[in-house]
């Protein structure tokens, strides 16, 4: 058990490093796992999405990224940000080639309770017999209590590598230092996956599945936004800025902070300018899904006003908010 998935992924790499070793992050990606990966002083490497194939691992950018020094791939599935799930012939592919380069497999799997898509979810441990996996969890997304800060990691190790390179016993000794979930909640994490009703996630999965429609209709009104992929999963949709249809702002972290300033609304920018190790892609933004239709129709009309506005061929007599324009 772990306080989180973050924690899971901060034991995921502490126990995978070893001296001037590497490991294969997904770009985009969650920021924590570059930055834990930073931490432990493990060279970060990137490996790339076919966005034209629903954004399925790219693997060629895999091997050219991988060498001898290459411990792990870690993958989201599902995507955050993407919002894709991978197909089990995907994975197959995946489990493959990660023995075929002698690494091991690190899977995030939170959002895997959250799928509403085509592409049922399938467990990478599922391939364990092909690659040494780690998979890593949590609760916050599937019963939505992140306060709870409870995740796991759990080692899948068929032909016992695993053990015989002493990362079990990494683990434990990790873990007998570190800090843990209350003990009430672990406790009870054994009856909440055992025993939580179907019926449960069918209704969660519904409520994204309604949003994801009607934000990706909403986006398909907002010229200089493009989303690629519905998500099937998570929370957010991952859009691309076309920064040339605006008139004065040069880069998401921008765009950002004038929509906040402006409408009260907030994105998240795909790029930090703060720390080269935080950055993901230039000139892409998340948008939150995980509202009622109401709440999420007001701010699609917010950012589809602010986008008219700040164009180069801006609508007339639009404002912030939607209020009439001052003539100057």
């Amino acid at each position: 058990m772990t306080v989180g998935c973050k924690q899971a992924i901060a034991l995921a790499v502490y126990i995978t490093a070893s001296p001037n070793s590497n490991i294969l992050l997904p770009k985009p990606g969650f920021p924590w796992d570059m930055v834990h990966a930073i931490y432990r002083n493990v060279e970060v490497r990137e490996y790339e999405f076919l966005r034209e194939k629903d954004y399925e691992i790219d693997f060629d950018s895999v091997r050219a990224a991988a060498d001898k020094n290459t411990s792990a791939i870690l993958i989201i599935n599902p995507h955050n940000p993407n919002g894709n799930t991978y197909s089990e012939a995907h994975l197959k592919k995946l489990a493959e080639l990660a023995r075929e380069l002698k690494i091991l497999v690190i899977a995030d799997e939170v959002f895997r309770w959250t799928v509403f898509g085509n592409n049922p979810h399938v467990p990478m441990a599922k391939f364990s017999s092909t690659v040494p996996v780690i998979s890593l969890g949590s609760l916050s997304k599937g019963w939505s209590v992140p306060g709870w800060r409870t995740g796991w990691i759990a080692l899948h190790d068929l032909d016992g590598v695993l053990k015989s390179h002493k990362i079990t016993t990494a683990l434990k000794q990790f873990l007998a230092i570190d800090s843990k979930p209350a003990t009430v909640i672990q406790a009870a994490v054994p009856t909440i996956l055992k025993d939580t009703p179907k019926a449960f996630f069918e209704r969660r999965q519904s409520f994204l599945r309604e949003k994801s429609d009607v934000a990706f209709a909403k986006l398909k009104g907002i010229p200089a936004l493009t989303c690629y992929h519905k998500t099937e999963a998570c929370t957010f949709l991952w859009t691309e800025l076309n920064l040339s249809m605006f008139a004065n702002i040069k880069s998401d972290e921008e765009f950002c902070e004038k929509l906040a300033s402006e409408e009260n609304l907030v994105l998240l920018p795909g790029f930090n300018p703060m720390s080269h190790y935080l950055s993901m892609i230039k000139n892409w933004a998340r948008h939150s899904i995980d509202m009622s239709v109401p709440e999420l129709e007001v701010a699609f009309d917010r950012l589809k006003s602010f986008c008219d506005r700040h164009s180069k061929a801006p609508l007339k007599g639009k404002a912030a908010n939607g209020l009439k324009q001052a003539k100057p």
